[in-house]
């Protein structure tokens, strides 16, 4: 998703995700979730992100990287992931490659500043 982001487009995103990832399976699943050009048009929109969390953590998520550009929106993910205890699979950062090697090896082979 890019651009200006209402809470009607967010929440269809939310419910083509959901049909989408149910044809996944395995024990390793991870997403890559690029979100630099993501606008909310208003914290509603942010905390429709809930869902996205909580569905990840019950499709079993190994690790979802997310990468950023806004601080703020940086520590709203944080505040969701750590309401909804995603925390412990998600992490967010400022550089792509970075992000997927954490993805492919879980760790950070890089010393880029990592979002909050």
């Amino acid at each position: 998703m890019e651009g200006l982001v209402q809470v009607d487009e967010m929440k269809q995103f939310v419910v083509e995700l959901r049909r989408s990832a149910v044809t996944m399976t395995g024990p390793e699943l991870k997403i890559f979730a690029d979100l630099r050009k993501f606008r909310p048009a208003s914290p509603d929109v942010v905390e429709v992100v809930r869902d996205v969390q909580e569905f990840a953590k019950t499709m079993g998520v190994r690790r979802m990287a997310t990468v950023l550009e806004s601080e703020v929106l940086a520590l709203h993910m944080s505040r969701l992931a750590r309401e909804t205890g995603a925390d412990k699979f998600i992490r967010r950062f400022t550089d792509e490659q970075e992000a997927r090697e954490w993805l492919a090896t879980g760790e950070s082979l890089r010393k880029s500043r990592r979002l909050p």
